[in-house]
């Protein structure tokens, strides 16, 4: 059975390639917006106000998941990336199950 981390990362590979993401904090703040975030997940070495510029409210859930700007970066094919929103619902909640699962291995 993968890892959870190794689960984290093929969800959000996942998501990317089909194009249920949202990359950086404008294009999370319009999905926010027009209700489509589902979750955001953020680089490590995000600034605190991260969040908040992305328009995540109170019922999106904000995951960090051990990557820092550079490596989620890479991961979605740009330099450097803060904020990764998803916006499927369905890959959201398994990212989110996920996320939380390798937090309580540690």
């Amino acid at each position: 059975m993968p890892a959870p981390r190794d689960k984290v990362l093929a969800l959000v590979g996942m998501a990317l390639r089909s194009r249920r993401v949202a990359l950086g904090r404008q294009a999370c703040r319009r999905a926010a917006e027009r209700g489509e975030l589902c979750a955001l997940v953020l680089a490590d070495d995000a600034g605190p106000s991260t969040a908040r510029d992305c328009g995540a409210g109170p019922g999106v859930p904000l995951l960090k998941v051990g990557m820092d700007k550079q490596t989620l970066g890479a991961l979605a094919g740009r330099d450097l990336l803060a904020a990764l929103g998803i916006t499927d619902p369905h890959l959201a909640s398994g990212l989110v199950r996920h996320a939380r699962a390798g937090r309580s291995e540690d």
